[in-house]
Parts: C-alpha cells; structure tokens; sequence
C-alpha cells in the first residue's frame, strides 16, 4: 500500500492539476503517513521511504534550463507532492531521527529550486514547527527569520516579494497555532523580537548610506512594520504572560522594539498606525518594563541608553527635534527638562508613554509602578518625566473607567488596579509607596464607591495590619527584621526594608488614609459599609497571636464603625457638649454582637442536631451526653498525647459554655473538662482559649465561679507538681563554662529557634497569672471563698518558689505572681499566723530569683523587656507599700488587753510579733534594694546609648547605706541564704561586701558549701589565711566549672591537699565533653602538677574518651619544644613523653586499632609539607605537581578524622585540591577533604513544643542526621599556632557568652589544632573572600562590593548582608579590644558570602604588636571609613545605632564572666607563648572593668567605639601595610 501510494504521488497525472488537486494531495500524503505508522517497523520503513522521496526530488530539478513548460510543470507538481508527502510523515512520526532530517533536507532545497516551489517549503517547515522538538522549532523559525530579512535585501525581484509574503503568512499562522505547544513561547517571541530589532538596524543603515527615494525607505519600513501583527497574535494567547517574569534578554529587546515603533513613527497617527494599532495594542499590554527593579541590575540605565545600537548617534537634527517637541506636547510642564536630555532619554520616554498609555487603555494603569523601583530612572535625570507620564497614565486610566462608569459597565479591571496600587502604598521603595499612595488616592476620590467593595476593604485593613507587624518586630527582635509579612487573607505578601522609622512613618500615613477613605465611603454608603466592617470583624476568628495582642485591621474597622455616627449632621449641635462621647459605638456592637449571637444560636443548634446525632425535640438537653462524651474524648485524648488543633479545641470549649450558660443546672463535670482541658494541653494558645471561655462563662453564669475557681487552682498544683511552664527545670539557666564549647559560627536560627521554645514555655503560666490577677481584682472584696482559693493558690506557689525556672523569661511570670500575692496580702485581713507565713514565702521567693546570678533579658524582644521593667516597678511600689499586720489572732486563748496583740506575743519559732516586723522589715528593705538593682540592669540594657539626656536609673536605696547598714545588710542576706548573700557582690560595687563574705565564711564554710562561687571567695588568690579545718569542707563543696577547677592546680595554691582533691572532684564530675575544650589549659597544668593530680586526670580521661586521647597527644607533641625546629625541648618534656606512651600502651583492641589508623592517615598528610622542602624554591606548578603525587598515595581508612574536626568523618579527599602557599622558607599547601557530620539533635524543643504552636505551625523538614560536606584546611610547617589557638579557644567562649543571653552577634570560631612543634592545621573559612582579595580585585570600596555583590541599599538582600556585617564588626570590635587583637590590616580580614566580617591570623595579641611593641595600633579596634559607610556615620543612623548598642550589650554580657576568662588565660602564661609579657592578666582584666557599674561599663564601651571612629592611627596602619607588603586598603 505504501509502494502504491509512493507511486501515486510521484508519477506525473493530470489528477493533480484539477480544482481538486489540494484536496486528492492531502488525502494522499495523509493516508502514505499513517500506513507507514502502522508498521511494526514503522520509523525504519519511514526513514526509507523518506530517502527515497528525497532522491524523487533532487532527480526533479527545475533550476536548469532546457526543459520545455509542460515537462517542468510536471516536475514542479511531483515536486510538491514529494515535500507534502515527507513533511507529512514527518508530523505524524514527530520522530527524533525523521524531523531533523527532514527538516535539514527541506532547509537545503529553499532558493534551489522554483520560487512557488520554495514557497512550498517554508509552509510545509511550518506545518512541521509545532510537531517536533524544541530544537526542531527552533531551527525552523530560524530559517524564518533568515528568509525574512529578505525584505531588506538589495535584491528587488518579484519573487523575492512573493516569498517574504509567504513567510510572514507562515510566522503569523506560527503565531496563531503556536498555543498548541505553549512550552514554544518563550522561544518564539525571543526570535521574532530579534528579528525585528535586526531588520529595524539594517533599515537605518541602509537609510543612513543610501539616500533613496522616499517611497522606497516606505516600503522598507513598512517591512519592518509587517512584523507587529505576528507579534500581537503571538501575545494574544491569555496563557502567555512574558510581561510578568521576563528575562533580561527580552526586556531589553521589548525596549528596542519600541524605540523602532517610535523612530519609525509607527505610533503616530497615520494610515501605519491605523493599520497596525490593534497589534500594538496587544504587544503594549504584554510589554515588560524597560527596566529591572531586581538588585538594582539596571542601575546604570544612562550609559545603557546612550550606548545602544538601536539608537543611532547619527539622528537627523529635525528628528531629534520634532521627538522633543512630541514629548513636549504630551509633557508640557516639563518643557525645559525635556531640552536638557539627549536624544536617547528622548526615544526612551516617547517609548515608555505609548506603551504605557496603551496598556492603561487596556485596564493596566498600575505597571507603570515597575519603573520607579530601579534606582537607574530616580537618579539618572529621567525621575521627573517618568512621573509626569505616570500622572498621564492614571488620568487616562481614570477618564476611561469613568466613562464606563456612566455606562454602568465598571469592570474588575478598576478593582484589580486599585489593588495593585494599595499593595504599592507598602512598597519598600519610599518613591513607590508615595507616587501608588497618591494615586490611589485619586482614584478612590474619583470612585468612593471602590471602598465598598468587600475585597478592596479587607486589603485595605489586611495591609494596615502587616504595616502594624512590621512596626512590632521592632520590639520584638530588634537586630534581626524579618523583611517579608504575610496575610493569607488577602493573598498578599510585602516586603520592607529594615529601616523602622520608615516603617513607622508608612504605618501613620497607610492607616490616616485608611480612615480617610473609608470615612468617603460611609459618607456615600453608610450601611454597605458599616454592614462590611461588621462582616470583616465576624471573619476574624483565629486566635490572635501578637505579642501586643493588637490588630491593626479589626482596631480601624471597629473605630470606623463607631465613627459612623459623625456623619450624620442632627448630632454636630451635641457633639459641643465638654465631655459627651458621641459615637456609634453602641450602635454598632450591639449590631455586631446581634449578628454574631442569632448566627451562633441556629448555627449551635444545627451543629447539635448535626454533630452528635440527628434526634429532634429539644436539642441542647438531649445532646448534653453527646456533648460530655465528646469532652471526655478530647481530655483523654490530650493525656495520651494526642495533638488537637486550636480550631477543635475553641469549638469544643465554647459549645460547652455556651450549653452550660443556656442549662439552669450546673452540669458539674462540664465544668471540669472545661477547666482541665486547656491545663492539661498546656500550650500559649490553649491557655489563651481556656482563660477566654472561663471569663465568659464566669461572666454569664456567676454561680459556676466558685466550682470552676476551685478546679483552676487544682489545676494550678498539677502544673507545679508536673513540673509544667515556670515550674520546669528543662531551661534553667547554665553557666557557659559549664555548658559544651562549641568552634561552630554562630546560628542566627537556632537562637531564634531557643528564644520561640522558652517563649513557648513560659507564656502558659503567664496568659494564666494574668488571667488569676484579673479574677481576684475582680473578686477581692465581695467574695471570701476566691479569696481563700487565692491564698491557697499562692501559699502552694510560693513554698514551692524554689522549684521556679532560672531562666531570664521566667523573670516575669515569677514576680506578677509575687505581686499578686503581695496585692492578697494588703487587701484582705488575715489572720496573723497565715499572714506571716504568708509574707515569709512570699518573700523567700522573690529573694530566691536574686539568689541566682543577675540575668540580662533575654535575646532582642525590647517588648519584653519593657514589660519585665513595668513588673519589676510595679513589684517595688507594692513592696513599699507592703503594710504588716498581725493583728488577728485564732486563738482558744483571751487575749490581754485591748488593742490586740501584743509586742511580745509569740506566734511560731519563738519569733514575737516586734521580731518578726523586724524581719520582715529588714527583708523588704533587702529586696527594694535588690529590685533597685536589677531595674537598673534592665534600663542599661533596654537603652544602652544614653543619647543628649541624663541617665534613667535610680540609686536611692543603694546610696541610703553606710558602710556599718551595708555590713549589716549582709549579714541579714547571709542568715536568709548565704547564696543570696555572695550575688550581691556581683550587683553591687561596694568594698564591705567581700570583706564582710569573708569573714562569714571563714567563721561558717558549712552554709554555704552548696554554692560553687563560694570556693571563690573562700580560697581568693591563695588559701593561706584559712586553716585546714575551714578547707575540709571543700570535700563536699559543690564543684566549681572545669576551667576554675583547672586553675586550682597552679602554684599560689601551693599544692594544698584539701583543694586539690576539690579540684580534681570538680574535673570528674563535669563531662569530658566539656572538658575536651580546654586541653591546651590542662597540658600547661602538668608543669605544676607535684602530686600527680592532672596526670591521673588526664589518664582517666583518654580512657573514657578516645577523641580526647587524640587531642591531647598531639597538643602535648606541640609543647615538647620551645622553638619550631625541635631544638630547645621544654623542661615538661619528659612528662609529656612519659604520659604520651601511658596513653598509648594503655590503648589495646578497637581502641588501639583506631589511634594507629587515626595517625597514621594525618601523618601521611602532613608528611607532603617534608616531601616539599626540596621544592621551595621552586614554582608554584612544580609544588603543585609534587603535592598531587603525594595526596594520590594517600588511603582513607575506616573512621579517621581531621583533627581540627573529631566530629566528622573522613569519607574522601580530592586528590587534585592541593595548593602550595606562599612562604619565604617554609611549606604549607591547602587540601580539600570530604567530610561526613552527624548532626546532634535535641529532643528540648520537641519535649516543650510537642503538641506544635498553633494550626499554622511551619512545620520545619526532617534535616538529615548526616551531611557531607568538603572542608578545605590549611596545613603549616615552621609556624607556631599554639597562639592561635587560644585566640580562637576564647573566642569560642565569647560567642557561647553572648549565645547564652541571646544576643544578636555573629563569630565563626573556625578551628585550629597545633600537631607537633611550629605545626598546626587550620581550617579554611568557606565562601569568603578578603578584603586584601577585594582590594586585588580593584574592588576600592567595600559599600561598592555590597551594592555590586547583594544590590542597591534599597534591596531587601543588601539590608540583610549588612545587617549580618554590622553584627559581626560589634562582636569583633569587643573582643579585639578585650583581647587586644592587633595587625588588623586587610589581609586578615575576611567576608563571607552573607555578608559577615570574620577575622583571621592571631599572631599578635594581648601584650604583643607588629613593629617591635610601638603600639602602632593603638586604637581600641577597627573602625574604618568604609565600615562606617556601610553602617552609618552616626548614632541618627539605625546601623551604626544598632552597631554601638550591640557593642555595649556584647560588653556587659561578657563582664561577669571576667574571671574564667583570666584563668584561661592565666594557665597559658609559662607556655612560652610570645603574647605575654608582664603583667598580662592584671591588664585584661582591667579592660573588663569589673569594678564599675553597669551603666558606667555602658560609658567606658561607647567611649571607646568614639575613639575608634575613623581612627588615625589605623588608617595610617593601613597604609603603612600598602606600601610594606602591598596589602590594599
């Protein structure tokens, strides 16, 4: 069948000449494809019968002369008939091997044969465009293009024409079908826009070098203009959206299109623009902007313009004139600025006019927004056109949708606009929200009716609220903004810049226009309105989680409905009445509370009748066993565990209120789950839940209160006896050196991530405490039994205030229970046993909260600390106010007298009532003192810049005291809790109080034997004044942290038994984990070590930790010798060795296996440094030869590690990564290795959060437990890197300070590990770059880096980088100065890819500096001009605000720790290291200044960030660097 249908078409017949013939061709072709596709070998037998078609065409040339007509009419129709039939076959196989050849036969025959014949091949390519490939398609409109620009061409011959016109019939028809295979868009529009932008240059050439006639240069343009309509078919296709996300490539061909339709004065009102309108129409509305708001990429529009190709140099001068004078006339108040742009700025604002005054013609008045978000137009003279132009737009836009406002055909296209505008008001460009902010505004006084549409309402009140959050997450995380807010609402997300004041300002002016716009709206639909506002305020159901419990949104509506009645002109006489409310606040909540109350009722009554069961009669009392059946399932589900959403939760408890409310019985039980639930879930918004269906039905139903108080403090007693919120131990607070040091970079996340779990705790008890106080201000007068409840309650409390949380956000849940207790005690006469006992534990607590160390408020929540600052006032004044009693006595016994009791009446312990006043006296006295303090703490760290006004905290107890009061006071301290009365030696700066510790230690060690600070104290510098019979004690001291315990083996301990044993009982008992971070300190403990105590240590240690065997091998290796080349050994050497081999011999089975594997693989590595020494002098390609020879011959074994990573495992090394360094004498290379990490995971906030935070819980992704990752390190040969390592050793201990008050700081204590003597491995920072790098680069500024690398300052990602640089200098900057880093030039400067500073090479520090010690650096830190750039040049600005509080908050943060950070330092001083000289720890601990108070530290640290601004000395420094060593600065 397929030969004969072969040979039909290919043999000559007069069949094919009739009016049928097209008809008989395509039936032909059709049935020959669709027989060969039945084949089993369908796509060979094709391949065949396509080759031999092929050859039917080329042996039927028509090209050569000779023939007569009739046989080359003949041809011509086989010939046809041969390119149908295999384009045929070809879209039916839609084969990967018959298309392109195909297509490649095809492509060659065009112009090889007859002109009709070639006509006939570009139709037959196009039939087959949309049937193959991508790549096909591509190739296809390719040839297309080629055979377009035809129309330009020298050639004038009429088959030319008639080939253009059949190729332009194709690209149409392409343009048409094209929707068939929308994958093909993209490429399709790029082609013929490129196309166009082609022909369009070769057009103003051709005119600029042959001066034809006028009629001929028509005809040209005309070509060109031929193209519009493919381009308005293609855009024409709905599902094509190029405008939306184009790439830059289209953008800029867009562009150039355009300024083709302008030059060639395709816009302009002629027979062309008549012709062609509705094309450009269709191009205009799918147009992108011609330019790029992302990362300020097209920041340099200017030079782009002038520059371009498109725009020729050579315009005509009447042309340059008659396009001003175009621009003029649609510009008219900005004639004389149009005459000072060149003629490119011209074009491009004639381009953007028409493209855009078409768009908003066509319903898109808004996209003209896109052009203000690129910093090119507001900065490069165009700003003023560009907006008088947008101005034409909208009143264009506004003429024409008023219009269709009087043919009452208004469609969604106004509404969508109108919306588009409002999510502009909140851009973060200022320029865009001020120009969307006043059009919109026109808009919406032109159709006040627009604010009656329900969708354009909500966005309006929906926007106002993520403005409102916004302006929140200043106070709560003020370092880290969150830059996007969500509103699933609407659908809407905005993203601002982290400038507050900013935020602030959109907020005032976004809700005044709001308030404007809906006020229009009532005045010409009051009840729409109203009845809308109502309708959002019903919709708003979910529990609101804000910290400040406001909802920007619900608050305008709820005012807006109030306000109402102020349109209403018969009340302007009463609204002059002084003091007269007059509002439609009633009005209007009685209308909501109708609505909300009859929806409830028939919707509670169907949820009954539906929910539990489908029995009529009367409903309620017949579901009451469906109902409690259903609570008791939820309570038992929430005891097993089970999650329960907050929606089933809410409807759960409120239809049992609402049914207990309507029953006359008190259902008892109902009562009890009621109460029990929301306890036993115990999250923020269960208990948020629960204490808003308890008022209500206390409220409704006052004779429930009773019952349902009393299961609420039964609840009470099971959260304090399951250890539930403030009674749970799971976040106490913990020394940092008693915590796990860790060389990791600070984790932005999870300090975010701790912060959320300990909020998550604690707000239970506090949404609980408020609700407690509520009800007993309430109750407090009329009730005796709540009252009794209450002061069971808080008896129950307060005896347990021992068990509280130590936690920093435990502090105000703690006293707004105290303070509820002292507010019992004053408003209601006990009697004076209770009273007593009362205070007593009252007072206990709020002492056992000063008993711990003072503790900052946690993390950047500035609402949090103003909140803990309000209680702890509040505390004071109701301290003050605390009035003692005891005057009313329960007693079997007549009193004598008259007056009640007496002076000398004994109630308990022998204690009369005088004595027990006292008491309780001196006690409130103690605390107001204590209080006075820790507000002090709270203010210097809540403002730590003091800027042009005096300093908030108050010192009116502290100052009351003489030396012989402060004596006194404690003692009295030391009789409540010697604990209590150590910590005021860390809150006040007072001499007595240490001398008076001491001698109550002395004279009493056993008191206070529970308190580790205490050694402290007892011991001092040296124990020589305490005899043994005082240091027994120390046997059952509660051990100090391992760094102190360390430090109790040096020499001005003399060696002293008693102490020595506490020492070694403290390093027992921590983990060796912990200890493990301080190897270096205890090597250096051995030189003292007379009794072996270290020793033994140390043996026990790498028994039960193999890593730290590893460890500290190879730092005692390091120490063997005093110099890098293992000449002058140390006098510890032979301890080191005799312990070395202990280690070893001691190691047997797996344990053996591993130590020899471990060494052996790091031996082979560092043995590459030997095998370079006969190759440093040699070139760097000849090291890197000899590297890669040495690495190929390393074997990774089973478990080995890097030393600077024991946490990982080696899988891999890339044996082509080797890189010599550069060394005068030395050898150090870089390896890259493939390390595998386990990842610790903490089951902490899984056993807090366990039930999720809420319905709309991110619910964060399973991370793997292991992760790869290629970690490049650094290996040195002749450096001492001993020194390094206790620069990174502390600043790993700075960043677990500063994680532990939750700061907002930055520090990557990256890894270094000394191996053997001036040897060491180091590892490389990943994804950075230095400044010296940089500077290299030609990269002369570091705010240019910025801009080029994240974007122009207004980008969300450059804000974020520079966030993270800012908190990165203020962590550096404090330590550099503590620790006295010094050769701070660019070289040891590094920036990561987030924009972190990391410093680097710690060669000179503390008592060393370059040059010989002349203190060339005396600055306190590195503050350049470029830093400062970047940050702000003053406090005005937020960045460098942010820079100096964080600072000083890094400052005051690392204070208390002063003496661990000495002792540290102080065990490395005979190691030889070049850092000390002198008197090195009196000096640092000096620069800590321990001795003054917290706001005079705030001073001292602000004084020096000002002396470090722009520096002299460094800026000098840097320059000295440049010239020496040719480091750029």
């Amino acid at each position: 069948m397929a030969a004969l249908l072969q040979q039909f078409l290919t043999t000559p017949s007069p069949i094919f000449e009739g009016p049928d013939a097209g008809i008989i061709q395509a039936c032909a072709v059709e049935r020959l494809a669709q027989t060969l596709k039945h084949f089993s070998t369908g796509e060979d037998v094709a391949m065949s019968t396509v080759y031999a078609l092929l050859n039917t065409l080329y042996s039927h040339n028509t090209t050569n002369g000779g023939e007569d007509a009739d046989v080359s009419g003949q041809a011509n129709l086989i010939q046809e008939n041969v390119i149908a039939a295999i384009s045929k076959i070809a879209c039916v196989f839609k084969s990967e091997k018959i298309t392109p050849l195909v297509l490649s036969m095809l492509a060659q025959q065009i112009r090889h044969h007859s002109p009709k014949l070639d006509c006939v091949i570009v139709s037959r390519l196009t039939d087959m465009a949309l049937t193959g490939s991508e790549n096909s398609f591509n190739d296809i409109t390719q040839i297309l293009s080629n055979l377009s620009k035809l129309s330009i061409s020298p050639e004038d011959k009429p088959e030319t024409k008639d080939l253009c016109e059949t190729v332009n019939a194709c690209q149409l028809r392409l343009a048409k079908t094209i929707n068939t295979r929308p994958e093909f868009y993209p490429a399709y529009l790029t082609c013929l826009l490129r196309l166009f932008v082609e022909k369009g240059v070769q057009i103003q050439a051709t005119i600029q070098t042959n001066k034809k006639s006028q009629n001929k240069l028509n005809s040209l343009s005309g070509g060109l203009g031929l193209l519009l309509p493919i381009l308005g078919q293609l855009l024409s296709h709905e599902d094509f959206q190029p405008h939306l996300r184009p790439s830059k490539e289209d953008a800029k061909l867009f562009r150039d299109v355009w300024f083709h339709c302008v030059l060639f004065e395709f816009v302009k009102d002629s027979p062309w623009y008549k012709e062609w309108s509705e094309s450009m129409l269709l191009i205009a509305r799918k147009t992108p902007a011609f330019v790029s708001g992302d990362l300020g990429t097209n920041a340099y529009l200017e030079g782009d313009l002038e520059y371009n190709s498109v725009l020729p140099r050579s315009i005509l001068e009447d042309q340059k004139s008659s396009m001003r004078t175009t621009l003029a006339s649609y510009l008219p108040a900005q004639t004389s600025e149009i005459k000072t742009l060149s003629s490119a700025k011209v074009v491009f604002l004639l381009s953007v006019y028409h493209v855009e005054t078409m768009r908003s013609r066509q319903g898109n008045c808004s996209f003209i927004l896109k052009y203000f978000m690129n910093s090119g137009v507001n900065d490069g003279g165009l700003s003023t056109c560009l907006e008088a132009i947008a101005d034409q737009v909208i009143n264009v836009f506004t003429s024409e949708s008023q219009t269709k406002v009087l043919s009452h055909s208004l469609d969604d296209n106004v509404r969508q606009q109108v919306r588009n505008l409002l999510i502009g008001c909140a851009h973060r460009l200022k320029r865009v929200s001020s120009l969307s902010t006043k059009w919109v505004h026109r808009m919406i006084v032109a159709f006040p009716q627009l604010m009656c549409d329900k969708a354009l309402l909500t966005l309006v009140l929906e926007i106002s609220e993520l403005l409102w959050l916004s302006c929140e997450n200043e106070l709560t995380d003020e370092y880290c903004p969150i830059y996007s807010f969500t509103s699933s609402k609407v659908n809407v997300t905005i993203d601002l810049p982290d400038s507050y004041p900013y935020r602030r300002e959109l907020l005032s002016k976004f809700v005044d226009l709001t308030r404007k716009w809906i006020g229009a709206a009532m005045a010409n639909s009051p009840q729409e309105v109203d009845a809308l506002l109502q309708d959002y305020l019903a919709e708003s159901e979910k529990i609101h989680t804000g910290i400040s419990r406001v909802h920007m949104g619900r608050t305008l509506a709820a005012r807006a409905g109030k306000d109402l009645v102020k349109n209403h002109n018969s009340f302007d006489t009463l609204a002059n009445i002084p003091g007269a409310i007059i509002d439609n606040s009633s009005v209007f909540f009685q209308e909501f509370s109708a609505r909300r109350r009859y929806q409830g009722e028939i919707g509670g009554m169907e949820s009954f009748s539906t929910v539990f069961t489908n029995q009529s009669g009367t409903v309620l009392q017949s579901q009451l066993p469906a109902l409690r059946e259903s609570l008791q399932k939820m309570a038992q589900q929430v005891k097993d565990d089970q999650f329960i959403s907050n929606k089933d939760l809410a409807n759960a408890l409120h239809r049992a209120v609402s049914a207990l409310v309507t029953l006359d019985k008190i259902e008892e039980d109902l009562v009890k789950m009621i109460a029990w639930i929301p306890i036993y879930l115990f999250t923020p918004d269960s208990m948020k839940i629960g204490t808003s269906v308890w008022n209500w039905l206390i409220t409704e139903k006052p004779a429930v209160e009773k019952r349902l108080m009393s299961e609420v403090a039964s609840g009470w007693a099971w959260a304090s006896r399951h250890q539930k919120g403030l009674f749970s131990p799971l976040l106490d607070s913990e020394d940092p050196f008693r915590a796990r040091m860790e060389y990791a970079p600070s984790d932005k996340k999870a300090r975010q991530k701790s912060y959320k779990i300990a909020s998550y705790l604690f707000a239970p008890h506090v949404i609980w405490i408020e609700f407690l106080s509520s009800r007993f201000q309430a109750t407090r007068y009329g009730n005796r039994d709540m009252v009794d409840i209450f002061t069971r309650l808080l008896q129950l409390t307060f005896d347990t205030g021992y068990k509280m949380s130590t936690h920093p956000l435990a502090r105000e849940g703690r006293f707004q229970l105290i303070l509820l207790g002292l507010r019992l005690i004053q408003t209601n006469r006990m009697e004076a046993l209770v009273e007593y006992k009362i205070r007593s534990a009252l007072y206990l607590a709020a002492l056992s909260w000063f008993e711990l160390s003072p503790r900052w408020s946690f993390g950047g929540n500035k609402m949090l600390s103003k909140t803990e600052t309000r209680v702890m006032r509040e505390f004071g004044a109701a301290l003050d106010q605390d009035k003692i009693f005891l005057d009313s006595i329960l007693s079997s016994i007549q009193s004598d007298g008259a007056h009640g009791v007496g002076a000398n009446y004994v109630f308990t312990e022998d204690l009369t009532r005088d004595a027990i006043v006292r008491k309780h006296t001196q006690c409130r006295r103690l605390l107001s003192l204590l209080n006075e303090n820790e507000l002090n703490r709270l203010s210097v760290w809540s403002t730590p810049l003091i800027i042009n006004g005096a300093t908030p905290e108050v010192n009116v107890h502290e100052k009351s005291f003489s030396e012989e009061g402060w004596r006194n006071m404690v003692r009295f301290a030391w009789g409540v809790s010697p604990t209590l009365a150590l910590q005021l030696m860390s809150r006040f700066k007072n001499n007595v109080i240490p001398s008076e510790l001491s001698l109550l230690l002395a004279s009493d060690p056993f008191a206070a034997v529970h308190d580790a600070d205490a050694v402290q104290v007892l011991l001092g510098e040296g124990n020589a004044r305490y005899t043994p019979s005082q240091l027994k004690y120390l046997l059952f001291w509660s051990p100090v942290p391992s760094i102190t315990a360390i430090s109790y083996f040096q020499p001005a301990y003399h060696n002293n038994p008693m102490i020595l044993q506490y020492a070694m009982r403290s390093l027992e008992h921590s983990p060796v984990e912990v200890v493990f971070f301080y190897v270096p300190q205890i090597v250096q403990a051995l030189r003292h070590d007379d009794l072996g105590y270290v020793e033994k240590y140390i043996m026990r240690a790498a028994r039960v930790s193999q890593l730290f065997a590893h460890q500290i091998i190879w730092n005692m290796n390091a120490n063997m010798y005093k110099d890098n080349n293992s000449e002058v050994p140390d006098p510890l050497k032979p301890t080191l060795d005799r312990i070395i081999d202990n280690i070893v011999n001691g190691l047997s089975g797996e344990a053996k296996n591993f130590y020899e594997r471990e060494f052996t693989f790091f031996n082979q590595v560092t043995s590459i440094s030997g095998s370079l020494m006969p190759f440093v002098k040699k070139t760097k390609p000849e090291k890197k030869k000899k590297i890669d020879e040495e690495m190929a011959k390393i074997v990774v074994d089973v478990g080995v590690y890097l030393p600077s990573n024991p946490e990982g495992v080696v899988i891999d090394i890339d044996k082509r990564s080797g890189r010599p360094l550069q060394s005068h004498a030395k050898t150090p290379f870089m390896a890259t290795f493939k390390v595998r990490k386990t990842r610790e995971e903490s089951n902490l906030g899984k056993a807090i959060i366990k039930r999720g935070a809420g319905d709309d819980e991110d619910e964060e992704e399973a991370a793997p437990k292991t992760v790869d990752v290629w970690q490049s390190a650094i290996f040195k040969v002749g450096d001492d890197c001993r020194q390094d390592v206790l620069a990174i050793q502390l600043i790993a201990v700075f960043k677990n300070i500063f994680t532990n008050v939750g700061l907002d700081l930055y520090l990557f204590p990256y890894r270094i590990v000394a191996t053997a003597p001036g040897c060491g491995m180091i590892d490389v920072i990943p994804n950075s770059i230095s400044r010296d790098q940089l500077g290299r680069e030609k990269v002369n500024n570091l705010q240019d880096y910025f801009v080029t690398k994240y974007g122009g300052v207004d980008s969300i990602e450059y804000q974020k980088a520079r966030n993270n640089f800012i908190q990165s200098v203020a962590s550096y900057s404090v330590i550099s100065y503590i620790l006295q880093f010094k050769d701070r030039h660019n070289g040891n400067i590094m920036i990561d890819d987030e924009g972190h500073v990391i410093h680097i090479d710690f060669g000179f520090i503390l008592d060393i500096s370059p040059g010989g010690n002349i203190n060339f650096e005396s600055s306190p830190f590195k503050l350049t001009a470029e830093m400062i750039q970047i940050m702000g040049t003053s406090v005005e600005d937020q960045g460098y605000r942010w820079f100096c509080e964080l600072c000083i908050k890094a400052y005051l943060a690392s204070r208390p720790y002063a003496e661990q950070i000495c002792q540290m330092v102080a065990l490395m001083l005979e190691s030889g290291l070049p850092c000390f000289r002198g008197e090195t720890i009196k000096r640092l601990r000096s620069r800590f200044q321990v001795d003054r108070s917290e706001r005079a530290a705030a001073e001292f640290m602000k004084e020096r960030v000002d002396e470090s601004y722009l520096n002299r000395r460094t800026v000098l420094y840097d320059s000295f660097q440049k010239v020496t060593n040719g480091i750029p600065h």
